[in-house]
C-alpha cells in the first residue's frame, strides 16, 4: 500500500515537472499581462477631406528594449454625412507574427523565444469604411453607432486581414459643443490568407475623450485584446503544434490635435 502511494506521488511530481517543458513551445507575450501605450494624432478639416497623421508607441519589454512603434499617414473623405471612407499608409516597427516564435534544438527539449523585431520595418496599406448612425431612441439621445470596417495589407509578409469593430459612443453636449465622449467597442480581426483560425484577434475597447477645446482632446483608454497564436514553422519542425489564446490589458493615453475644427 505504501509502495503504491509512493509510486503515485513520484508519478504526480514527474507529471507536474514535465508540464512547463511540454508547454514551453507555446507563445507568451513579451510584455506581460498589463502594458501601456500612447498616441499623438493630428487631423485637419479641409472641406470633406480630413487628413490625419498619427504616431503610436507600445512597450513590449522595456528590459529587452522591445517597442512597437507606428507612424500612420492618410485621411478620411466624407462621402455622406453618415459615411466616411479612409485610406492610410502605416510604417511600423516591432510587430510580432506567428513566424516570429523561434525554436532552437537543445537537450532535453527545444528552447523558445521571440525574434527581436524592434528594428524591423513593415509597411501596411489600410482601407477604411466607417458608417455612423445616430440612435435618438436611446436615453439622452446623444448616442452614435459606428461600424468600422478595415482592410489591411502588410507588404512585408503579404498578409491580408479584415477588421470589423462596432462602436457605441455617448456624447456629452454643452452649448452645442461636445465636452466628453464615452465609447465602447469590440474588435474582430479576420485573417484572409494566413493562420489557422477564423479570427486571429478580438477584444473589447473602452475610451473616454475629453474636449479641452475644439482643437485639443485628451483620451484615456483600456482594451483587452486576445491574440490567437498558431503553429510557427519552427514548431512544425519540432513537431509541437499549438493554438494558444493570449490576452492582456492595454492602458492608453492619447493627445488629439485638430486644425480647422
Amino acid at each position: 500500500m505504501k509502495r503504491t502511494l509512493l509510486l503515485r506521488t513520484v508519478a504526480a511530481f514527474a507529471l507536474l515537472a514535465a508540464l512547463p517543458a511540454a508547454a514551453s513551445h507555446v507563445p507568451v507575450l513579451p510584455g506581460g499581462p498589463v502594458t501601456a501605450q500612447g498616441r499623438v494624432q493630428l487631423t485637419a478639416e479641409l472641406g470633406r477631406l480630413d487628413p490625419m497623421l498619427e504616431a503610436q508607441g507600445l512597450p513590449e519589454n522595456l528590459a529587452e528594449g522591445r517597442w512597437y512603434r507606428a507612424l500612420t499617414l492618410g485621411g478620411y473623405y466624407r462621402l455622406h454625412r453618415n459615411l466616411k471612407l479612409g485610406a492610410f499608409y502605416r510604417l511600423q516597427w516591432g510587430a510580432l507574427h506567428n513566424d516570429d516564435w523561434l525554436g532552437t534544438p537543445a537537450v532535453p527539449d527545444w528552447t523558445w523565444e521571440w525574434r527581436d523585431t524592434s528594428e524591423r520595418l513593415e509597411q501596411v496599406l489600410i482601407l477604411d469604411a466607417s458608417p455612423r448612425f445616430l440612435l435618438p431612441f436611446l436615453p439622452g439621445k446623444d448616442w452614435v453607432l459606428q461600424v468600422k470596417s478595415r482592410y489591411l495589407l502588410n507588404f512585408w509578409n503579404l498578409q491580408h486581414s479584415l477588421l470589423l469593430r462596432p462602436e457605441l459612443t455617448w456624447f456629452r453636449i454643452v452649448d452645442r459643443r461636445p465636452v466628453l465622449n464615452l465609447s465602447l467597442a469590440y474588435g474582430l480581426y479576420f485573417p484572409l490568407n494566413f493562420g489557422e483560425t477564423l479570427i486571429y484577434e478580438h477584444g473589447p475597447y473602452l475610451a473616454a475623450l475629453y474636449h479641452v477645446s475644439p482643437a485639443i482632446q485628451l483620451e484615456l483608454s483600456a482594451s483587452y485584446p486576445v491574440r490567437i497564436w498558431t503553429t510557427s514553422p519552427d514548431a512544425v519542425t519540432a513537431n509541437t503544434p499549438y493554438q494558444a489564446s493570449v490576452g492582456r490589458l492595454e492602458l492608453g493615453l492619447g493627445l488629439l490635435l485638430r486644425l480647422g475644427g
